[in-house]
């Protein structure tokens, strides 16, 4: 008995395993036949998005900026012609001096002053017996070759005496113009030496700026124009009173200078001159960082179709961030304006809606 019920548990499990396999394999094949189709192109490049604007043809003037330190429009360095020792500061450091005014004397000064005196005095006295001497000729009373020889020790005298004279003037320094005195660089008792500088001098009455600039700055410039300068956001008006005509072989720039009167502006101050370049006609503004540089040549990414299109451009002059440009391009042209050393053509793009 106990044998016929495990039979039917056995029948009735076989049945059941065979059920369960059954379905498996009916869902196996439904999932199959019906699974969606495989995406295609699933490494499909990813737009990039880029920043762009138009370009618009225009007559464009640049205005370009070139900077430089103010400086005294006098200044000098004075020197002792001879050795000696210093005897005496008539100025201090910052005080205003007249020109002809004596700044610094030497020990011996004293010494070279009476000589001097001396040599003028005996001048002067033999200046008077030349007189004498003269009327006693007109009247016959005295010989020719006394005479002569009174004339030539006048003559003698009178060159014994500029030579003194300027012995005596190599024993101070006086103000070449008048101005401030900058800095004294000996004391009183140092000892001296020709082309040792002993003190500046400066007149900071008007100011001038050197700046260096290209060739194509100087095909504007007049001598005496107004020239716009800004410094420490203070803007004033100087006149051009000097530049190169040809350029450094160095540099290739040319040296500019400017003279400015303002009494806010002081020496040492940074300043930067505007100067506007002759007009390009017919020509594009574009920004530097729209430019790509390849192999010696410029390019620009034009949007055709949301895809980049490389072209190739003159640049015709640069001023501060700004190339101007000419080529095979028109108005309205989109054009990438920025982030374009990652770009290259034909790649798709999103336009920043920036």
């Amino acid at each position: 008995m106990n044998i016929f019920k495990n039979y039917k548990i056995l029948k009735n499990q076989g049945q059941l395993s065979i059920l369960v396999l059954f379905s498996f394999v009916i869902i196996s094949i439904l999932l199959v036949a019906i699974q969606p189709e495989p995406e295609a192109n699933v490494n499909k490049p990813v737009p990039v998005v880029v920043d762009v604007a138009k370009l618009k043809m225009q007559n464009i003037s640049p205005i370009v900026d070139y900077t430089g330190r103010l400086e005294p429009s006098k200044k000098a360095e004075l020197k002792f012609e001879i050795n000696g020792r210093l005897a005496k500061k008539i100025v201090q450091p910052g005080e205003f001096v007249k020109s002809g005014k004596v700044i610094l004397i030497l020990e011996e000064y004293y010494i070279y002053k009476k000589l001097y005196e001396l040599a003028k005095r005996n001048y002067e006295l033999q200046t008077k017996e030349v007189e004498r001497m003269s009327i006693l000729d007109k009247k016959s009373l005295l010989s020719k070759s006394q005479y002569d020889k009174t004339l030539q020790k006048k003559i003698e005298l009178e060159v014994a005496m500029y030579r003194s004279k300027q012995d005596f003037q190599k024993t101070f320094i006086k103000a070449k113009f008048s101005g401030v005195i900058n800095k004294i660089n000996i004391n009183e008792g140092d000892t001296v030496s020709p082309n040792m500088i002993v003190a500046n001098l400066i007149d900071a009455s008007s100011l001038d700026l050197y700046v260096e600039v290209r060739g194509d700055v100087i095909d504007g410039l007049k001598l005496n124009m107004n020239i716009e300068v800004v410094s420490s956001n203070r803007k004033s008006i100087g006149k051009l009173i000097a530049f190169q005509t040809s350029p450094s072989l160095e540099t290739y720039t040319h040296l500019l200078r400017i003279r400015i009167k303002d009494n806010n502006l002081r020496s040492g101050m940074l300043a930067s001159a505007k100067f506007i370049l002759p007009k390009i006609n017919k020509s594009f503004g574009v920004p530097v960082s729209s430019v790509l540089s390849d192999n010696g040549k410029k390019f620009i990414f034009i949007v055709n179709n949301k895809k980049l299109e490389k072209k190739e451009i003159n640049v015709l002059t640069r001023f501060d961030e700004i190339y101007v440009i000419n080529g095979d391009i028109k108005s309205n042209d989109v054009i990438v304006t920025k982030d374009v050393s990652s770009l290259s053509a034909g790649q798709d793009i999103l336009i920043s809606k920036k």
